[in-house]
């Protein structure tokens, strides 16, 4: 359901000021070992080190096609990595790098989701490129230079048949000195420095092993929020295999409610690699829709973490992973307007409420619902089958997984474009809204409701 984003490290943060550009001040940071989030300091962060150079490195060589690494440049605001790309390979093709569908990038140790290429190549000829590092991003990840890279690019052609490079290193001429044996990560994110510089508050830092499977340990778990009070959970995680790992988050639950019962994010680890899951928990739940559900602070966090190799076989099973935010209530509003009752699953009607965008005028439907059958059972909408006020509307819906004794957001987006053209304006002109549900045990439909809601005018 979660498209990949810019990493939540910046997406959270609402005015970030330029800590790159060349500088010799080095990045201040304070020890991770037992962080004092507490601590008080009116520091902020350095500037990014521009010393590491870069020799011509081939890339890969084969198959007509070969890709070389120039060299680095350093700009105000990122650092660049310069590609020569030449295509002998009797077709046309497209390279990509740092998408969505390939990205195992990394840098010093840690995956990276920024840098991203998109460059096509006519049979024949040859292109400048470059991926480029944003400064603010990686000094996030407590990078301050470049010790190493390791960069993977695929490569399709017109019939869409695609070959992938691998991840491929390149070193620079820092790498026999750089600390690769301090977690840089854990020192920066929860200094006083970068929280000064960037914005935010990590409310939460524990280096407890709460997950440690198949290889891959979690190292730290952090709940950072920024000026606007949104919310974001971060997971440090390593790969101690030899193989890629791609380890998906489901299961999103806030306080003991369930958001996101669907795969959420993806992420390749490469062997030896540590990477950063975040989850943005305002995404997950809009932010203004948590008073609805009675959640004032984040209290807890739980979700489930699965790991796949390239082919995407399963390697290890789904393990729920819960992070506990120590002497924070960890409640959620279980009331509402019931509206229906049955084989042991309640739902209840919360709110109708704006989109939050300033962009859409959507509106979107909110109900809770409760799971005391026993069994674990899925919400599903039925197709097309939803009217306000009479008229058939467009929506969007997503389907919950509750196990029993769970419960659970059940969320109804209707369509601005559709409301416009039935004179809906705002949820105050809803006076009903009529929709067809399908829970399922299994493979089983157990009940096929269709609900009703009557509004009045304060809706």
């Amino acid at each position: 359901m979660k498209k990949k984003i810019l990493s939540v490290l910046l997406a959270l943060l609402i005015i970030l000021p330029a800590c790159g550009g060349p500088a010799d001040e080095p990045p201040t940071t304070e020890s991770a070992s037992i962080p004092d989030l507490s601590a008080q300091t009116d520091k902020t962060m350095g500037r990014f080190h521009t010393d590491a150079i870069l020799a011509e490195t081939v890339l890969t060589d084969e198959g007509g096609v070969k890709i070389t690494a120039t060299g680095l440049t350093y700009t105000e605001y990122s650092v660049d990595l310069d590609l020569t790309i030449e295509n002998n390979s009797g077709k046309d093709l497209s390279f990509v790098s740092g998408s969505l569908g390939y990205n195992c990038n990394s840098i010093n140790g840690y995956m990276i989701d920024g840098g991203y290429l998109n460059c096509d190549v006519a049979n024949g000829k040859k292109a400048n490129a470059s991926i480029r590092f944003n400064y603010d991003a990686l000094m996030l990840y407590g990078i301050d230079e470049i010790a190493d890279m390791e960069i993977g690019v695929s490569m399709t052609d017109d019939d869409y048949n695609t070959t992938y490079t691998g991840p491929c290193q390149l070193k620079t001429s820092v790498a026999e000195t750089h600390d690769y044996g301090t977690d840089h990560y854990q020192n920066t994110i929860t200094s006083g420095a970068a929280m000064n510089t960037y914005g935010y508050e990590m409310v939460h830092f524990s280096q407890d092993t709460l997950y440690d499977k198949n290889g891959v340990k979690l190292l730290s778990s952090g709940v950072m929020t920024n000026r606007e009070r949104e919310t974001a959970l971060l997971l440090e995680l390593e790969n101690t295999t030899g193989s890629v790992v791609y380890l998906s988050a489901s299961d999103i639950t806030i306080n003991g409610l369930l958001v996101n019962s669907s795969t959420w994010s993806s992420n390749a680890i490469n062997p030896g690699k540590r990477c950063i899951v975040d989850v943005d928990l305002s995404d997950v739940l809009a932010s203004p829709y948590w008073n609805v559900y009675g959640i004032t602070q984040v209290g807890a966090v739980s979700l489930s973490l699965e790991q796949c190799n390239a082919d995407g076989m399963e390697i290890a099973a789904e393990t729920p992973v819960e992070i506990v935010v120590p002497d924070v209530n960890v409640s959620f509003d279980e009331t509402g307007t019931e509206v229906y009752n049955s084989n042991g699953m309640k739902i209840m009607f919360k709110d109708i409420v704006k989109d939050p965008s300033d962009y859409s005028s959507d509106l979107h439907v909110l109900l809770l619902a409760e799971n005391n059958s026993g069994e674990t059972l899925t919400i599903h909408d039925v197709y097309n089958s939803l009217s306000v006020n009479g008229f058939m509307t467009d929506y969007s819906y997503y389907g919950q997984e509750l196990e029993d004794g769970q419960s659970a957001v059940i969320e109804i987006k209707l369509w601005e474009s559709s409301l416009a053209d039935n004179q809906i304006s705002s949820a105050s002109d809803i006076r009903e809204i009529e929709f067809g549900l399908e829970i399922v045990e299994g493979y089983t439909a157990i009940d096929e409701p269709t609900l009703t809601l009557i509004l009045g005018e304060s809706a």
